[in-house]
């Protein structure tokens, strides 16, 4: 972050500048890219004004304040910038993303894929077991899931414990249009 400071009506001195910088440093721990922040300080009779702009994920985030004392002012502005900057950190953490940003964000993460796959794939022989068997198989052992092949009619089951204790039969299928079949199916 690159300060800018102008005073109007007023000299800004060394230590006024200084002070300035260590406030606004603090601004850096929501790690977001701001760029140039313009400050104008400014007296008018005892009012000691402070105005600070900056640019922020192509939000313009601004405050304004006016105390009797310079530095209750700077402590004031940089107070109200924090708060703006914390909000537009948190609306950039929990939010979608735009239209525009998700749809580049989708073709650079499938291009990411494309490059490396982040998953191994692995072929298993399963079991051909009956419903009767797969059941008694499953209270065995304490994992949570087992897919094997239905015996009778060959198609893949999977017994999944829940959470009640019960065991769930799990009968997956090819979801598509009406009357359209999938390669591989009977239906």
């Amino acid at each position: 972050m690159k300060l800018q400071i102008t005073g109007r009506h007023m000299d800004v001195t060394s230590a006024l500048r200084r002070y300035l910088e260590t406030r606004f440093d603090r601004l850096d721990r929501y790690d977001l890219k701001v760029g140039i922040v313009q400050v104008v300080l400014s007296v008018e009779k005892l009012q000691h004004k402070a105005e600070a702009v900056c640019v922020v994920h192509g939000k313009r985030v601004q405050s304004k304040t006016s105390t009797r004392e310079m530095y209750a002012t700077i402590d004031a502005l940089v107070d109200r910038i924090d708060g703006q900057l914390r909000k537009l950190k948190d609306r950039v953490v929990s939010h979608k993303p735009a239209k525009g940003t998700r749809a580049k964000s989708v073709r650079s993460l499938a291009a990411e894929l494309a490059k490396e796959p982040s998953f191994k794939v692995e072929r298993r022989a399963v079991p051909v077991l009956s419903l009767v068997e797969a059941h008694d198989r499953f209270d065995a052992h304490s994992e949570a899931f087992l897919l094997f092949a239905h015996s009778e009619t060959g198609n893949l089951h999977v017994l999944q414990r829940a959470t009640t204790g019960r065991v769930l039969v799990i009968e997956p299928f090819a979801e598509g249009r009406r009357g359209h079949s999938f390669p591989g199916s009977d239906i």
